[in-house]
């Protein structure tokens, strides 16, 4: 979910806002992801950030998965009583 809000507002400074986290924890998290991807996700882009090739295919990935949950939940709120 980090990677996935700092790809979409690309700026780890503006996830970090709306996700209530330091920029330094989310930096982090994404470190992290990368190097147990193997990949390099971000790359810096004037005063924000940009997707590298391998971002944008994780990032799209990450966001289906994120649109399928949402619709996971959606479904099983007709089960409630």
């Amino acid at each position: 979910q980090y990677f996935w809000a700092v790809g979409r507002w690309g700026s780890v400074a503006v996830a970090a806002d709306r996700l209530h986290l330091t920029p330094q924890t989310l930096s982090g998290q994404i470190k992290l992801l990368e190097r147990r991807l193997g990949q390099t996700l971000l790359q810096p882009a004037g005063r924000g950030v940009e997707l590298t090739e391998a971002g944008r295919l994780v990032w799209a990935y990450a966001d289906e998965m994120f649109a399928l949950g949402g619709e996971l939940r959606a479904a099983l709120a007709a089960f409630r009583p």
